[in-house]
């Protein structure tokens, strides 16, 4: 009887090893699926921070593209008005900067820059052709401008 006692102490309880062995499973499958939600919310968050580091290059490279472009723009500009200032002080056979100014100040936006070709336009933006049909050349303009008589006037008689 004592030897079938012990022999009972000597095995094991499957019973109570099945329900820890269930138990700590159970605990590792809960620690799994918290480490499982933590990592899908890195990789989102990952996500998020990719497509905003992707949108700020772009916004970045827009922004130097478009600074670029402006002062492109804005030398071409310089040129033209350089220019059109020589044409006027041929014209004129002086140097007249004050009524250049405001001559320049009256005709610029008749002027316009386009796939890098001057355009003498019309106010519903429309470009001007000379008589022979020709797009106007900014010596034809200027030209025009003489025989204007409101722009005339900045003209020296000849």
């Amino acid at each position: 009887m004592q030897s079938e006692k012990n022999q009972d102490q000597d095995q094991p309880d499957y019973k109570t090893l099945l329900a820890n062995a269930k138990q700590a499973l159970k605990i590792e499958y809960q620690k799994s699926a918290a480490l499982a939600s933590q990592l899908q919310s890195i990789k989102t968050q990952l996500e998020q921070v990719q497509a905003e580091n992707k949108t700020l290059r772009e916004s970045a490279y827009e922004d130097v593209i478009k600074h670029f472009e402006a002062r492109t723009q804005a030398a071409e500009a310089l040129a033209l008005k350089t220019e059109v200032r020589q044409r006027f002080l041929e014209a004129n056979g002086c140097k007249d900067d004050e009524s250049f100014e405001t001559l320049w100040d009256s005709i610029k936006n008749k002027i316009q820059i386009q796939d890098g070709e001057v355009r003498i336009v019309a106010q519903n933006g429309t470009p001007k052709f000379t008589l022979t049909g020709s797009m106007m050349t900014l010596r034809d303009f200027i030209q025009s401008l003489k025989q204007d008589p409101i722009s005339g006037k900045f003209f020296f008689n000849q």
